[in-house]
């Protein structure tokens, strides 16, 4: 079997500053950060309504990182999101959402900083890994991708960690990963 990775994680950055930006802007993309987020917080006034991927069909749903779900499937490149396109999970994507949770963490409690949320949401992803799975992280073929709170919507009491299974090389599966023993 080949050596694995202790950890991988997706850089993926909402900031609440860039999305109100980005509205009165001409399209220019913001720079990309090394935290990721998502955020409950202003789902209801930023996100789309989320729907589950079964009930997308063939092109999927556009959905709000802020409301990802488990069982939602989708592909997504870039380390700045706001949305993706979340479709059934027999149509080819990259990542399942497996269990999202909220840092333990009080609502006045400071950012703990981006390693340390990223580690935070590491350790924490891989305790219902493998029941969803069905083989230990060491054992099998998926990695864990998280997408955790950023400073700016930490400070708008975000605490709210998406934990989904990809391939190493970000290639494209088709089913559930989803008891898979692999």
């Amino acid at each position: 079997m080949k050596p694995r990775l202790d950890r991988t994680l997706l850089s993926v950055t909402i900031l609440l500053v860039a999305l109100l930006a980005a509205a009165c802007t001409s399209g220019d993309d913001p720079e990309p950060s090394t935290s990721a987020a998502a955020s409950q917080s202003v789902s209801s006034e930023a996100a789309l309504p989320s729907a589950a991927a079964s009930e997308a069909g063939g092109d999927g749903e556009e959905t709000s990182v802020f409301d990802l779900e488990v069982g939602d499937c989708f592909s997504e490149s870039e380390e700045q999101l706001e949305t993706v396109t979340v479709v059934d999970c027999e149509t080819a994507h990259v990542y399942e959402v497996y269990h999202v949770f909220d840092h333990e963490a009080g609502g006045d409690e400071e950012y703990p900083g981006d390693e340390e949320i990223l580690e935070y949401a590491d350790t924490e992803c891989q305790v219902p890994f493998e029941d969803f799975i069905g083989l230990s992280y060491e054992e099998s073929q998926w990695f864990i991708t998280s997408v955790t709170p950023s400073q700016e919507t930490w400070d708008t009491g975000d605490r709210e960690i998406v934990c989904t299974v990809n391939l190493e090389d970000g290639s494209e599966v088709t089913g559930s990963a989803e008891g898979s023993a692999e």
